[in-house]
């Protein structure tokens, strides 16, 4: 029998950026899906308590997370495959979503799996062009773009399909199940909660816009943008997010085309829009129409026509009708986009089974 598999990141546990969100998250749903599963990331301070990390998170029970100081960027990360590569070899397989990882495994002739977030990082760096000799070589077992459109490009690159598994980012929908209900009638005055930095290519110019609708209140989580008349709160833990989407009445997903992945992103705050139940308002972009369909799903509006902005949130105001009915949407998509879901994808692509 295989060993279990084995995760290798290098998201730094006490800096709760996007990736470390979306690996503990993903090493728990597949543990929840019956998958045995070590995750090992480089070391974190003594003073750094694993479990609360976890607990910060929402997630629960808390992941068990082995560090290395050989699982190191700065040592290019080959030290730690060298020295465990014979009990790497018996895993089911390897998993990992850095390139460096996944370049020194084939190096040492480990078969693996890579998760794909950034395609043009991926298709123009040494790594990346080591990544697509293994899969050639039939080293990688799966290629894993979070996007249908990130794996069209790698396809374009010569990736065979059969190679392919696609996995949204994900949200965790129980964390969401105590906050209100959405109220049409709070649309008279609505509130906007935008969590993250805002800054030109996260639409900025959007929320200046529609700041400037009567009745309308602004609330900026995660540090000061110069939004005027904008509330600003300082960074939340993730548990906290759910509350401060119960306190908003419309979701507003204004990425921009020259964000740097748009291409081939997975935006966690799509799907923290779903899980809130809120109508969305969201930009047209191709990687956003793969989960969103305008009109049924939400309002998807030309990223950069400041007026369809301001007109789609008043259509809402207006119509309250529909604004209920792509609330009531959402809740019907979640399911679909929950971490469980996404690691049961993943799973399956990769031919393993629950215990």
């Amino acid at each position: 029998m295989n060993a279990p598999m084995v995760y290798l990141g290098r998201s730094r546990l006490h800096r709760s950026r996007a990736n470390l969100i979306q690996t503990l998250n993903t090493v728990a749903g597949l543990r929840a899906n019956g998958v045995g599963v070590r995750l090992v990331l480089p070391p974190w301070p003594a003073s750094h308590d694993a479990s609360e990390t976890s607990r910060l998170l929402g997630i629960s029970p808390p992941v068990e997370i082995e560090s290395s100081s050989l699982l190191h960027p700065r040592y290019g990360f080959w030290p730690y495959v060298l020295w465990h590569r014979r009990g790497l070899r018996q895993s089911a397989p390897v998993y990992t979503r850095v390139p460096e990882i996944g370049a020194a495994l084939g190096r040492f002739g480990i078969a693996y799996a890579l998760e794909v977030h950034n395609v043009d990082e991926l298709l123009t760096s040494t790594a990346g062009e080591r990544v697509l000799q293994h899969c050639q070589a039939g080293l990688v077992r799966k290629l894993i773009p979070i996007s249908g459109n990130g794996a069209r490009l790698l396809q374009d690159a010569g990736v065979a399909g059969e190679l392919l598994h696609v996995a949204h980012s994900g949200v965790r929908p129980e964390a969401y199940a105590h906050i209100p209900p959405f109220d049409p009638a709070q649309l008279d005055s609505p509130r906007i909660v935008h969590l993250g930095r805002l800054v030109a290519d996260r639409g900025l110019h959007v929320f200046e816009a529609v700041s400037r609708l009567p009745g309308v209140s602004i609330t900026i989580v995660g540090g000061e943008c110069g939004l005027a008349g904008a509330t600003n709160l300082p960074l939340v833990p993730c548990r906290e997010v759910p509350d401060l989407y119960g306190q908003s009445d419309l979701t507003l997903i204004p990425y921009q085309p020259d964000i740097e992945t748009v291409a081939t992103m997975s935006p966690i705050k799509l799907f923290e829009a779903l899980a809130a139940g809120r109508p969305i308002i969201a930009s047209d972009l191709p990687t956003i129409r793969e989960v969103l369909v305008h009109e049924r799903d939400a309002l998807l509006v030309p990223p950069r026509d400041l007026d369809a902005w301001v007109s789609a949130v008043e259509r809402l105001r207006g119509d309250r009708a529909l604004a209920a009915r792509l609330a009531a949407r959402t809740q019907e998509l979640v399911g679909q986009y929950s971490w469980q879901a996404r690691a049961r994808g993943i799973a399956d692509a990769l031919g393993l089974s629950g215990e």
